[in-house]
């Protein structure tokens, strides 16, 4: 009888740094102006499995999540935990979710978030990415439309719990969203990995008094530009040759 050797796991590692016109979260402006958003991630690949785990950083933010994801032909399915902690520590919170990609002429994701801790409710977000220009000759380079919806179903005001705080005003969608973008395969960095360039436009139309506050003022439309490098080493890196 001949045993099957088992998998290898595949670790990797991905490093990145961007730099927007604003912090949009959840459809939500957290912050205007250029702001830099720095992340570090790692994981662990057996066969269809991956477990992985990261930081990144916001202004006046940390954010710390985990998450397991299962590959299935096409289909990605993906849950996880992100916890949130602010300056104001009044503020931090925990956030469970689960999602579901799936690829073919484009890639369309679900997503379900619950907030456990601060404001316990859901948010729901489905999102669109279609390639619409790619050059693959050395150094490879892509052009892409993304798009996104916002529903809010229990993240506003709980009569049931009046003193609970709120992400939104009320129920139904926040935003709507639509970008441009382009990924440049900018240079392999010897045996470490790829790294990447991207920039791109992103609009967004506010369809809940929460998501039109921007600062002092209200917007029901919002531009903003976006630039970012990632470096991809271990398994995924390998992936990209």
């Amino acid at each position: 009888m001949i045993l099957a050797a088992p998998a290898a796991a595949q670790i990797s590692g991905r490093a990145d740094l961007s730099v927007n016109g604003r912090y949009v979260w959840h459809g939500l402006s957290r912050a205007r102006g250029w702001v830099a958003q720095p992340s570090l991630a790692l994981g662990v690949r057996i066969r269809a499995l991956s477990l992985e785990g990261g930081a990144v950083s916001h202004p006046g933010e940390r954010d710390f999540w985990g998450r397991a994801a299962l590959t299935l032909g096409p289909a990605r399915l993906r849950t996880g935990i992100v916890r949130y902690v602010f300056r104001a520590d009044t503020a931090s919170t925990t956030e469970l979710y689960a999602g579901f990609t799936f690829t073919g002429s484009f890639t369309q994701t679900y997503e379900a978030w619950w907030d456990v801790d601060r404001v316990r409710g859901a948010f729901l977000r489905a999102s669109v990415d279609l390639p619409v220009l790619a050059w693959p000759f050395p150094p490879a380079a892509f052009v892409f439309v993304e798009g996104d919806v916002g529903l809010n179903v229990g993240q506003g005001p709980n009569a049931a719990r009046p003193s609970d705080l709120a992400n939104y005003a009320g129920r139904g969608l926040t935003h709507v969203g639509l970008g441009l973008g382009a990924d440049l395969r900018a240079t392999r960095l010897g045996s470490i990995g790829w790294a990447t360039l991207g920039a791109g436009v992103r609009s967004q139309i506010n369809l809940d008094a929460a998501t039109r506050v921007d600062g002092a003022r209200n917007r029901d439309f919002l531009v903003w530009v976006w630039t970012g490098i990632t470096v991809v080493w271990g398994g995924d890196a390998r992936t990209l040759r």
